[in-house]
């Protein structure tokens, strides 16, 4: 279903009814006490927890001040409890009682806490959470419960979460077996192409990240972008008062040397809390490729055999930065500002060479050497205002801007002899002796968000919002050849210069309604208009102008079936835009028959998901059905303008189904020894129709994950991971299996600890994948492509320590995503 409408008048309609919703403010109540130990010795800094009587959900909570006392202020009408904990004491829970209109005040007068049975002296107690938990969304991974974590990039972490695959040779992250998923950073959305995202993910440091949010089927308060759902990286945010934080130091080993480190420090008075944190990550990586097949290149001469072989060995010096402050200005009103920089580099001296035989010819040898390097520099800074109104209403307001600028050159020196050496290249095509394929982007994206939330009785509350995104993208790039000591552009791939531009009106609105004491109904739906375009001066082949507006609904269902179990049911909408990358015709450099360019035809995808879900005492099981419609594929070989060459681009399938079923079994043999396994896959299906002969597949396809854990004396604890990756397809690819397997030793060491991790312990980072076993295209190919990473050569063996410093007392702050919210992926 498409709409079409003027998007301004929408967002002033949007925001006019958000403004009249503010205006009629209803009553409201507010919770008070105070906090005595035995000798009535108020206790200060104790968590105060206001909870329904009816489902036991937390509504909101708040610390005693020096003197004991709190104040809990801003609430609807209900039914509640209160529920009171401090380190050294027991717990407290108080009996339910009722706040409405005819009482505005509960004062719950002085409670006295009991001490703790056992006294604790110089010991931190840590309640671990499950390292899988399941959500409406989808599921929540905790990677700092996993001793593998420290030490290792952000990219590796997310490779080891269930149903996420990594494919770094292809450059694609898929999740439930679907490559249209957008990834978050801090709610974030990273709005660049995924070949960048990747190298982004691959230099930041794991050590500060708290978790990773997996939703396939994300609420109506994001945006609807990403036909495979979202992954949402979440870092670590100091919850302590006073001064504290802590260092992290890394270093390893596999064919080359790695190293991190990283430092975060927060200061907390209670009313400003200032934060900021710096790592920095150094790696030396190996990669190893050789593809061998046949296909028809008129290029080279028509027919040919071919085996083509390329080894990297990459250097990335990267380092990533946050400063910001959060302000109380009074119980209601809260303020803050933060800024996030990340930049560096990378440097890599390739080598390629092959062979080209041809039933007819001369056969020719090709040998290449690279002198690639790149660098990022990437910014996001954010304002915000959270105001918490009378009647259960509250207020936040988000102003973000988000800058990246990459910048990449790629030289080489090649020569394509015959069995006489004679050469066979000469400048003006691909097989010129001395070429450079450049690339510069700049991306500046401005995003402005409201959000209004109202309680509206004891079972419904309503979350409304508006958001507008506009981006500028400036980029150049092409191929040149060297003549007579002067660069100029390539017959295939001349330089072109093109900006974009991109604006999104966004509107939402859901109602989140109790139906009794054990069900639950979430419904809403976000309307997205967008708008994307190229400068009317830009090149024929370059110029994009596309429109699109749309509705997305979601409905969540839940009911709880006693103390240990419940069920969810939901449907949701989402779409998947073309990228400018996707969209645009430029081209860069691939080998010595082939380019990268994008397809200014492609189409949106539309997905529609329908979810049940159940878990009972911690165990989880999910079934998904999807439907796809113009599924966007990524890197098929198709004819272009200059005769003979492969133009690698994106395509549209016609369609793709899939039936998906995740099962999250948690195991715990002793107190000593506990695991956890998922499964995640089932029956997938696709029809593609821009090859000569169009064609369906039907497979069944998943992953497995485990984690062993085990808590030893003395201080020491292990862990055993890994991951299996069943054969798969893709348009008319087949990828085989791969497994991986990961070890990690911890010591406790006072205050800090100490890590040894061992990554692919039996070197199965392996990667082989079959092209042309489905269907023919437009150049009869038949490729085996095997590509294998530093640990099939080497194993990789880490040292991390960790130590946390400063203050060790607890405040309650509610985590908070900024207007960018969802903004940072689509380039």
């Amino acid at each position: 279903m498409f709409l079409w409408v003027k998007p301004m008048d929408h967002m002033k309609q949007l925001l006019l009814c958000l403004l009249l919703s503010i205006i009629f403010q209803t009553t409201f109540g507010q919770v008070t006490g105070k906090l005595t130990d035995r000798n009535n010795q108020g206790i200060p800094f104790a968590m105060v927890a206001l909870l329904k009587s009816t489902d036991s959900t937390i509504v909101k909570s708040a610390l005693t001040d020096n003197t004991g006392a709190f104040q809990i202020a801003n609430v609807a009408d209900g039914k509640y409890f209160v529920r009171i904990s401090m380190m050294g004491y027991q717990t407290y829970k108080s009996t339910s009682f009722d706040l409405d209109s005819a009482t505005k005040q509960k004062d719950l007068g002085t409670i006295t806490l009991n001490n703790a049975s056992k006294e604790l002296s110089g010991v931190v107690i840590r309640g671990d959470k499950p390292q899988v938990q399941q959500t409406a969304e989808g599921v929540t991974v905790n990677v700092q419960n996993s001793i593998m974590t420290q030490g290792s990039s952000v990219l590796d972490v997310l490779q080891r979460s269930p149903g996420v695959i990594v494919d770094q040779h292809n450059n694609t992250i898929s999740l439930n077996g679907k490559t249209g998923v957008m990834v978050m950073l801090d709610g974030r959305l990273m709005r660049m192409s995924m070949d960048q995202l990747i190298t982004l993910l691959n230099s930041i440091s794991a050590d500060n990240i708290d978790k990773i949010e997996l939703m396939n089927t994300p609420p109506a308060k994001y945006d609807a972008e990403g036909n495979a759902g979202i992954i949402n990286i979440v870092t670590k945010k100091s919850k302590k008062r006073g001064t504290n934080g802590s260092v992290t130091l890394s270093g390893g080993y596999g064919m080359y040397e790695k190293a991190s480190g990283g430092l975060n420090i927060n200061h907390n008075t209670g009313k400003v809390n200032l934060y900021g944190s710096f790592s920095y990550w150094h790696s030396h990586d190996y990669g190893y490729l050789y593809a061998a097949g046949s296909d028809d290149a008129a290029i080279v001469g028509g027919h040919e055999d071919f085996s083509y072989t390329g080894i990297s060995k990459p250097i990335s010096n990267f380092g990533d930065g946050t400063v910001g402050a959060d302000i109380t200005l009074d119980t209601a009103t809260t303020i803050g500002a933060s800024v996030y920089y990340w930049g560096g580099g990378n440097t890599n001296l390739p080598h390629n060479y092959g062979d080209y035989i041809f039933p007819d010819a001369p056969s020719l040898t090709f040998n290449s050497f690279f002198n690639n390097s790149s660098h990022l520099d990437n910014a996001i800074a954010n304002l915000y205002l959270d105001k918490h109104l009378a009647g259960g209403q509250a207020i936040r307001a988000d102003l973000d801007y988000l800058y990246y600028n990459t910048r990449s050159l790629s030289n080489s020196q090649s020569s394509l002899t015959d069995s006489l050496g004679n050469p066979a290249g000469n400048s003006g095509n691909l097989f010129s002796p001395v070429q450079r394929d450049f690339g510069n982007t700049r991306i500046k994206v401005l995003i402005g968000k409201l959000d209004y939330s109202k309680q509206l009785n004891k079972k419904i509350k309503l979350e409304t919002g508006a958001k507008a995104t506009y981006t500028r993208t400036a980029a150049s790039s092409g191929i040149e050849d060297l003549e007579n000591g002067v660069w100029v552009p390539n017959i295939v791939g001349s330089a072109n210069n093109f900006v974009t531009y991109e604006t999104i009106d966004a509107g939402y609105m859901t109602f989140n309604i109790q139906l009794d004491s054990a069900t639950s109904l979430i419904a809403g739906a976000r309307y997205e208009y967008s708008h994307n375009y190229t400068d009317k001066s830009a090149d024929t082949n370059y110029r994009v102008d596309r429109k699109l507006g749309r509705l997305f609904p979601s409905v969540f269902f839940s009911r709880k079936l006693g103390d240990n179990s419940s069920w969810q049911a939901s449907y949701t909408e989402r779409v998947t835009r073309p990228s400018y990358n996707d969209l645009t015709s430029y081209v860069s450099y691939n080998s010595p028959t082939s380019v990268f360019t994008g397809n200014p035809l492609l189409k949106p995808t539309i997905t529609r998901n329908l979810k049940f879900g159940y878990n009972t005492h911690g165990y989880l099981f999910s079934i998904l059905f999807s439907r796809d419609d113009n599924p966007i594929i990524g890197i098929q070989g198709m004819p272009g303008p200059v005769k003979g060459v492969v133009y690698l681009r994106p395509e549209n399938g016609d369609w793709q189904n899939s039936i998906t079923l995740q099962a999250i079994i948690p195991i715990k043999i002793a107190n000593w020894w506990d695991m956890n396994y998922t499964f995640t896959g089932g029956l997938r299906q696709y029809k593609i129709s821009y090859t000569p002969q169009p064609f369906e597949k039907a497979f069944m396809a998943g992953s497995f994950n485990f984690s062993e854990n085990f808590k030893l004396s003395d201080g020491f604890s292990a862990e055993l991971s890994g991951y299996y990756n069943s054969p798969s397809y893709s348009s008319n690819w087949h990828s085989y299996s791969n497994t991986i397997v990961n070890l990690g030793v911890k010591k406790e060491l006072g205050k800090g600890s100490l890590k040894l991790s061992v990554d692919d312990i039996f070197r199965g980072a392996i990667y082989k994948s079959d092209m042309g076993l489905l269907g023919t295209d437009a150049f009869n190919s038949k490729v085996h492509v095997i590509y294998s990473g530093e640990s099939r050569s080497a194993t990789v063996f880490k040292i991390s320590y960790y130590r946390p410093f400063g203050s060790t007392k607890n405040k309650n702050q509610e985590k908070r995503d900024s207007g960018a919210g969802e903004e940072r992926s689509r380039l």
